[in-house]
Parts: C-alpha cells; sequence; structure tokens
C-alpha cells in the first residue's frame, strides 16, 4: 500500500499541476491581457511572513558595554498595495510567526502604528552620545495612531491602554484622560510607509489621532520581561534571546524594553507593504563594577551562551561596533575574529568600524562549540577613546521654593556648528496651574526681546482640574554653538486628602520632556538614530534604505547637497515635586486615641453587662464547716 500511495499523491499532483497550466493556458489564450494583469496584480504570498533577530554591541567611552537587541517580524510580506489594508485589514487571518496578541490588540482597537517602551534609569547622552535606537524617559511611554473613521479613538485608546496593561502586567490602565495628550507636532508617523504616503492619495481618505501617555513612576521588573520574551517564535529557547536574563538584564546601569508596530515598504516605489513588528532591549552593563577589569565577554555579560540560531529566522546575527580610538589602534583584542573580516560605515571623524558575525553560518555545525565573543584590552584599560560630543543636549529642572509657588526651566545645548530646528513637548499635571504671561527665553544667559527669533511656533493646553494635562509644544530654531533657556512660572494646587498617595510625604512625579530634532548621521552617536539603521544589515532592504532617504532629499532640490539626518527624540530627567500636604499623623492619632477609648469603654461596659455575679461565702466559715463534717465522719 505505501507505493501505491505514493504513486496516488504524485497521479494527484500531476493532474492539478496540468488542469491548473491549462485552464491558465486558456485565459491567456482568450484575454492576453488580462491575465497579464491579473498575475501583476494577484498578491504574491511568497514570503507572508518572517523574522529577524540581531545583536549589536559596542563598548563605551567610559568603559560600559552597549548591547542592543531587535528582532523584527514582518506580516503581509510580498503584498500589493490593492490587497493591504493597514494595520487593521484582514491580513491577520493567520498567525504563525507574528504573535497573535499583537494582532488581535490592533485590529480590534483600530490601531494603525503603536510603540510602546519600558526604561529603567535614564540614558547620558553626554557620556554614551545617542542611543542606537529610539530612547525612552525613565517609566512607561505609549504612543498611539488610531484609525478614526468610526470616530471611537477615545473609547480605542482606553481599550488599548487596559488591555496592554494586562498583556505586559503592567499599570497601563492607568493613562487615562488625565495624562493623556494629542501631540501636534511631536510623535509624527514613523516607518517607510509613511515616507512614500505623501503622495498616495488613498493614505489620507482614514483619518488617524495620535495619542500620547507616560508613567514616569512605574517601575520595570521581570513580570514585563516575560510576556514580552513570550511575543518572540523562538520565545527564549533559541537564537540570540537565550542571553535574556532577567538576573543580569536588570542589574545595569540602564535597561530599556520596547515593542514597535509600524508599516513598511518593501520595495522602491512602495508598492509593495508590510506589517512590521520590533522588539527592542537596550542595555548598558558597568564591567568595571563586577570584576574591576574593563574585559568583557558574552557568558560574562549575560551568564549564558548562544548554542544555535533561531531555526525561524530568516536572520540571525550578532554585530560589533569596534572601540573609535584616537591613538593606539592595537589595544584591544577581538575574539574570534569575523572570517569575512570588518567594513567600515560613515566618512571621516564619523567612520565606524563593525565586525558582523552571521550565526546561521557559524552554527550550522550541530557538533560546533557555542557562540563565544569577548573583547580584551591591553592592560585591561582603554588608553584613548575618541570623545562623544552630541549635538543637543537637554536638562530640565524646578525654581523657586515652598509649597505655594514655583517655577520650571528647559535648558537646550546646541553643539552644532549649524542652525538646528527641533520641537519641545513638555507636558505637566494639571495640579501644577502654569502661567503662561511669564513665560521667557534666554539665549547664553541674556533674555530675548523678540522671542520670534527662537520661537516659531507654539501650541498651549491649558490644563483642566481633573481632567486633561497642561501642553506646551514649541517649534525652535536654536543657533549654531548656543544654550537656550525656556523659563515659566506655576502654583502648586491644593489636593484633596483622598487624592494623595500612600507616601504622600515622597512627593510626585513628573514627566519629561521630549526634544525631537534632526540631526547629522553618525554625530555623536553609537550608529543610525532610527529604528531604520538596523535594516541596513539586512541585504535584501539596504537599497530600499538608501532609496528612501534619497527619494527625501529629492523633494528638496537645495537638501541634495545636505549631509543626510535622522529625527532624535532627546528626553530630559522626570523631576519630584512636593506639594502641599496635610499632616497625616493627625488622623492617625485621633484614630489610635479613639479607638483606645472605645475599647475600653466598651470592654468594661460588656464585663458589667454579660458577667453573671454571685454571692462568694467567707473563707473561714467555709474552714469550719469542713472541720465539722470531717469529725462527725470520724465519729461514725
Amino acid at each position: 500500500m505505501r507505493p501505491f500511495s505514493e504513486y496516488s499523491l504524485l497521479l494527484s499532483g500531476a493532474v492539478l499541476l496540468f488542469s491548473s497550466a491549462s485552464a491558465q493556458t486558456a485565459a491567456s489564450s482568450q484575454h492576453p491581457q488580462d491575465a497579464f494583469t491579473v498575475r501583476d496584480t494577484a498578491p504574491i504570498l511568497k514570503a507572508p511572513e518572517a523574522f529577524h533577530e540581531q545583536l549589536v554591541l559596542k563598548p563605551l567611552n567610559d568603559g560600559s558595554v552597549y548591547s542592543h537587541f531587535q528582532f523584527t517580524t514582518h506580516i503581509g510580506t510580498m503584498m500589493d498595495e490593492e490587497h493591504f489594508d493597514g494595520a487593521a485589514s484582514n491580513i491577520f487571518t493567520h498567525y504563525n510567526l507574528f504573535p497573535r496578541s499583537i494582532g488581535q490588540i490592533l485590529h480590534s482597537f483600530d490601531v494603525e502604528e503603536l510603540h510602546l517602551t519600558f526604561t529603567q534609569g535614564r540614558w547620558q547622552y553626554s557620556d554614551w552620545g545617542y542611543p542606537l535606537a529610539p530612547s525612552a524617559g525613565t517609566g512607561v511611554e505609549l504612543w498611539a495612531w488610531l484609525n478614526d473613521e468610526k470616530q471611537q479613538t477615545d473609547a480605542n485608546w482606553k481599550g488599548l491602554t487596559n488591555t496592554l496593561s494586562g498583556l505586559f502586567c503592567a499599570s497601563l490602565n492607568f493613562i487615562d484622560d488625565t495624562i493623556s495628550i494629542e501631540p501636534k507636532l511631536s510623535f509624527r508617523n514613523e516607518g517607510l510607509y509613511n515616507v512614500h504616503s505623501r503622495s498616495n492619495s488613498s493614505s489620507s481618505e482614514v483619518p488617524k489621532k495620535l495619542r500620547y501617555g507616560s508613567l514616569p513612576h512605574e517601575n520595570v521588573c521581570t513580570e514585563n520581561l516575560t510576556p514580552w520574551i513570550k511575543l518572540l517564535p523562538c520565545k527564549s529557547k533559541a537564537g540570540i534571546a537565550t542571553l535574556l536574563k532577567s538576573h543580569k538584564l536588570f542589574d545595569t546601569r540602564f535597561y530599556s524594553m520596547a515593542v514597535h508596530v509600524r508599516l513598511v515598504c518593501e520595495d522602491e516605489l512602495c508598492k509593495v507593504k508590510s506589517l512590521e513588528l520590533t522588539q527592542t532591549i537596550t542595555t548598558v552593563f558597568d564591567v568595571a563594577r563586577q570584576n574591576g577589569s574593563y574585559d568583557w565577554s558574552l557568558s560574562g555579560l549575560f551568564e549564558r551562551e548562544i548554542t544555535q540560531a533561531c531555526p525561524l529566522a530568516s536572520t540571525s546575527s550578532v554585530v560589533m561596533h569596534l572601540p573609535q580610538t584616537t591613538q593606539y589602534p592595537s589595544q584591544f583584542e577581538l575574539t574570534p575574529y569575523p572570517a569575512q573580516g570588518t567594513y567600515t560605515i560613515g566618512s571621516g571623524e564619523n567612520v565606524q568600524e563593525i565586525a558582523a558575525y552571521d550565526l546561521k553560518k557559524v552554527l550550522e555545525d550541530e557538533a560546533s562549540a557555542p557562540f563565544q565573543l569577548s573583547l580584551r584590552w591591553e592592560n585591561s584599560r582603554p588608553k584613548s577613546v575618541r570623545p562623544i560630543t552630541p549635538g543637543i543636549v537637554a536638562h530640565r529642572y524646578f525654581t523657586g521654593f515652598g509649597q505655594e509657588r514655583g517655577g520650571l526651566a528647559i535648558e537646550i545645548h546646541n553643539n552644532n556648528k549649524q542652525d538646528i530646528e527641533a520641537i519641545l513637548l513638555d507636558t505637566l499635571p494639571w495640579y501644577l496651574k502654569l502661567y503662561l504671561h511669564t513665560f521667557s527665553v534666554e539665549m547664553n544667559g541674556e533674555a530675548l526681546k523678540n522671542q520670534r527669533d527662537v520661537v516659531k511656533k507654539m501650541f498651549y493646553q491649558q490644563a483642566v482640574d481633573r481632567s486633561r494635562p497642561a501642553v506646551l509644544e514649541l517649534a525652535l530654531n536654536l543657533p549654531a554653538q548656543s544654550m537656550v533657556k525656556f523659563s515659566i512660572s506655576f502654583d502648586k494646587v491644593f489636593l484633596k486628602y483622598t487624592e494623595h498617595p500612600p507616601d504622600a510625604n515622597r512627593g510626585f512625579d513628573i514627566g519629561y520632556a521630549v526634544v525631537t530634532v534632526p540631526l547629522p548621521r553618525q554625530q555623536g552617536q553609537i550608529g543610525y538614530g532610527g529604528l531604520d539603521h538596523l535594516r541596513i544589515y539586512q541585504e535584501r532592504e539596504a537599497s530600499l534604505v538608501d532609496s528612501r532617504r534619497a527619494a527625501g532629499a529629492a523633494s528638496n532640490e537645495d537638501d541634495k547637497n545636505q549631509p543626510a539626518k535622522d529625527k532624535i527624540r532627546v528626553y530630559t530627567e522626570t523631576l519630584l515635586v512636593s506639594l502641599p500636604t496635610p499632616d497625616f499623623s493627625m488622623p492617625y492619632n485621633v484614630i489610635t486615641l479613639t479607638c483606645t477609648v472605645i475599647a475600653l469603654f466598651f470592654g468594661s461596659m460588656f464585663n458589667l453587662m454579660t458577667r453573671n455575679f454571685e454571692m462568694a461565702e467567707p473563707a473561714e466559715a467555709n474552714k469550719g464547716r469542713d472541720v465539722k463534717g470531717k469529725e462527725k465522719s470520724e465519729a461514725s
């Protein structure tokens, strides 16, 4: 029976192949143009889903080690524009590599683009430059573009926050109307698709709205990491995800975990689109604190080893950014050295030497040893490393004193040799009442008479008590080699005693301000500034990135000779404000004293009312009775 079944399968396959071929021949003979059109417009589901994983490593100037995990999943790949309707389309009819939980969330709440970031610590721009992928401030940041065709944006935003809260075991459900905003200039659409969509008339037919919220006091822990890992096709069983050990990840100077969903293009003309899910984890290890040496290895950093690449990944690679030294070019040793050698990106002072490892080739032999990567410095310490000069650095702090009034100051340093256009977004809670007439601008310590020289556009939303926050958004023109300072005063509101947190004397956390600025590529950066930088290492998409940037430069003739730029978001510090706080010890003392008095009074009265009192005879009478009874018993 076995040979017969094999022959029958072959025969049935041949019959199906012959019937399909004859049908195509008949169609082409009758309507040759129609057959050609159908073959061109039908979606080519050659690779409906694809998964890529990559690990980027780089020693920083202060001896720390930067690591960036990126896992990219595509769905709807090779699907043309007539069959692709966006994130909420019918592409979520089958799940293979793309996580079902994310697909259902996008489809249920009409999400076109989603960005969720968990951050512990603060990125040190002055010491580390700019991160390889967009970072966020301390806590949790969530912003999304929602389809407003059914005019249910507020309901979808509330459902999105509550669903993500349950998925990632976080307090995202606290992002309500009192802290949610709709930026007008910041947090624009990302992705390759949106660059080309400006010339696409169909993209403007569906209205979209932006929602943004943040929780600066949210702590990041293993409960958030575990569901994040479950979204990966191979989980943490294979591939570079095996290095994700929570004990080592949270014992770092900086930790950031993100989920990004956006639409991208798969060809130069953007006729083929796909939905991209990018999961990233960024850490900064302080290796000198652990063993007193700046030498490191993968097994030493993560206490785990990579034994095999993820079998479901199309590409699996480890990229090493070699230190940019000014002297002693051989002061470090990289082991193992890549078989194909290293290559460089950039030019001049911004040149970066890179070593890439293809894990599928390195670990193709099942009997091969685990992948080991280590870097050792001469005398266990770097001698001379090229300093980092970030183009834009921002700081924010409170001014004033007392429990009633205060002020807010934001300083932006432009270290570039040319003027820079930037966008500043600052959100303050409703219990800080801003006074817009006190807004002032200073440049290099001197007050500006004409604020229009720096502030080109301003958007201000006044706060409403217990309803919405205050929003200040500025379009700026920062002069070269300057320090611009913005100041504004506010009053502190008296809150109800039920609105204070349990640790009221600690204060209230105030979120960060965000500066969005286009900077020349690789200026003070570890690598490229956006998510598109890692696509450059994928040969299939390298030309798409170059064509996208070329298309953006070609739209303006004056920009053709200008260096390529990337939009970077710079986050300031989170602040802690102390509001007028009642003496919570007085109610505690009153309650304690009252309870004590009531307990004593109630106990005494209860004993008097419930106890049964009986007359007790004197002890001497009882003793005489016992003696007489004893004499009577002896006489008898």
